[in-house]
């Protein structure tokens, strides 16, 4: 088996250049258990029956991603370097499972770093997904308060109780990253659409794990608001090329994600990234008069979950982004004609 993943592994590795993205079946649970690249993992099954697993992973720059499914209970345990940290998130999780000691169930994510490891009597027919980033590139996307907020609760690998829409919105990510990718693997092999991906594993990480409710409440004069929300305005309009992520945009202003929710809310009664969204549907339309498809323009303007893509798309200008694409390629051939 270890030799099939490298064979599929070069293969994508191949069509994404810097960036890797494989599929891999298996029959047995140890043989599973060797496929996370630096995991240092074992599985010991716990239930009877005939074992049948999968993962999918996608590697780009210091940060992974991947979704495994495994078919019966297992007693896991694994590690990783601590210069990264590893979050898992259950998609499907249904009867008892135990991390760390701690009761489990599918509302906790997993967190964990270092040598010191983890253990995980995991359910049969669990489905987790897993990202792990470098605490460098994760430290370089906050801001002091947060990074000393986020760093008190990371001693030891534990069970977190996060806001379920945020755990939602984790969840929605990662999988409609896979879809796409599965669809299009050649985006990996884009160097500035591996970068707004990390970028954006990096952002939603940051949206999960912090809790700003234990920051100290924003104090902001009524006229530094707006001043805020334009230069905000201004560093999503020197980036209109490339696609930026909320924390880029408060390291940019030097304001804490907090502080830029409530003057976005005050001012224009939007959150940051539903701002964000707006200006990308509309950066998305016009990229589609010159996009060789829809795939590519969406994921060029920082859209990695295309299904809600197409339907936020379809409610900002009433039709669906594969129809702008076929009617302004039409008008595109017939130009072309005359």
């Amino acid at each position: 088996m270890a030799h099939e993943l490298s064979d599929v592994t070069s293969q994508h590795a191949t069509a994404g250049m810097s960036g890797v993205f494989c599929h891999v079946d298996t029959s047995d649970a140890e043989e599973q258990a060797a496929l996370l690249r630096g995991w240092n993992q074992v599985y010991s099954q716990m239930s009877p029956g005939t074992f049948s697993g999968a993962i999918s992973e996608a590697q780009f720059g210091n940060t992974l991603l991947f979704i495994e499914s495994t078919s019966n209970a297992l007693l896991q345990s694994g590690a990783v370097d601590a210069n990264f940290l590893a979050v898992g998130v259950p998609l499907e999780m249904a009867g008892a499972a135990v991390f760390c000691g701690a009761e489990d169930s599918r509302s906790a994510v997993h967190v964990f770093s270092g040598s010191s490891g983890f253990e995980f009597f995991s359910p049969s027919g669990l489905v987790m997904a897993g990202l792990v980033v470098s605490w460098d590139s994760l430290h370089s996307m906050l801001s002091d308060q947060e990074w000393e907020l986020l760093c008190s609760g990371m001693d030891d690998a534990h069970l977190m109780q996060a806001h379920d829409q945020r755990v939602t919105s984790l969840r929605a990510f990662v999988c409609g990253v896979f879809k796409m990718l599965e669809h299009s693997p050649q985006l990996l092999g884009n160097a500035p659409l591996r970068l707004a991906l990390e970028n954006a594993v990096l952002s939603n990480l940051a949206e999960l794990l912090i809790d700003e409710s234990k920051l100290p409440p924003p104090r902001i004069a009524p006229s530094s608001r707006w001043k805020i929300v334009a230069a905000a305005r201004e560093v999503v309009r020197e980036r209109a090329d490339s696609p930026i992520s909320v924390a880029e945009i408060c390291l940019a202003t030097g304001v804490s994600r907090r502080t830029l929710q409530y003057c976005f809310q005050d001012v224009l009664g939007l959150s940051p990234a539903e701002f964000l969204r707006a200006v990308r549907l509309n950066t998305v339309r016009r990229t589609l008069r010159s996009a060789t498809s829809v795939t590519m323009a969406a994921a060029s303007c920082g859209f990695w979950h295309f299904g809600r893509f197409a339907g936020d798309y379809q409610r900002m200008f009433g039709e669906l982004p594969s129809e702008t694409f076929r009617r302004r390629q039409t008008r595109l051939s017939s130009a072309c004609m005359r």
